[in-house]
């Protein structure tokens, strides 16, 4: 069971009025820093989210780039894009960057969706979709302005990256930090206003 403290409800999709037991506590929210200048391509964290979501593997899609895929699928919600920029002195340099659910602090596909309980926000900023109540309508899809939620024709529901909510309901980080060969990538507790200093301090080179 998750930890109560960790994912209590903030706003809840198709829900009028304020969520059961809103801001009753107090508690820290998360946020996700990935150091994309260290990151070396290696795409660990990505076959690690498609195992620790128990999802079938998708077939990659070669297009002359050691990117996976074009884009993130309903079973594939870690993507690393990778872009070749050509430097002024002819050598080529890869600027690879981290494509999943941004987990707005106001969500566009939570405000889209019709559906009672189908999208969740929790006070620690996760937002999270809860397939049961999922209707299929995919109007959240029309609702984020990152193209993340994507449709199942199978299930006839709707996917993105749940921050391992599962996990951090236990006091665990997501499963990206483990599995990764070099550079920074975690998510860690904060109070208001701590991110800016913190992504600084990484930046430097210092330590959480």
């Amino acid at each position: 069971m998750s930890d109560r403290r960790t994912l209590q409800i903030k706003q809840i999709s198709g829900h009028s009025g304020a969520a059961p037991g809103y801001d009753a506590q107090r508690d820290y929210e998360v946020c996700k820093l990935v150091d994309t200048t260290t990151c070396i391509g290696c795409k660990a964290c990505e076959v690690a989210c498609v195992e620790w979501n128990d999802m079938p593997f998708s077939p990659t899609t070669f297009d002359n780039t050691y990117q996976t895929m074009p884009e993130t699928r309903w079973n594939f919600w870690n993507l690393i894009k990778f872009n070749e920029h050509e430097n002024q002195d002819g050598t080529i340099q890869w600027l690879m960057r981290k494509d999943q659910c941004m987990h707005c602090a106001d969500p566009g596909c939570l405000r889209a969706c019709p559906a009672d309980g189908a999208i969740v926000q929790y006070t620690n900023g996760i937002v999270d979709f809860q397939q049961e109540n999922c209707i299929g309508c995919e109007f959240c899809v029309s609702g984020c302005p990152y193209n993340i939620p994507k449709f199942n024709p199978a299930t006839k529901k709707v996917y993105k990256c749940t921050l391992c909510s599962d996990r951090v309901g236990q006091g665990l980080s997501d499963r990206m930090p483990e599995v990764r060969l070099q550079g920074r990538h975690e998510v860690h507790r904060r109070r208001a206003g701590e991110a800016t200093t913190r992504t600084l301090r990484i930046r430097k080179g210092g330590s959480l």
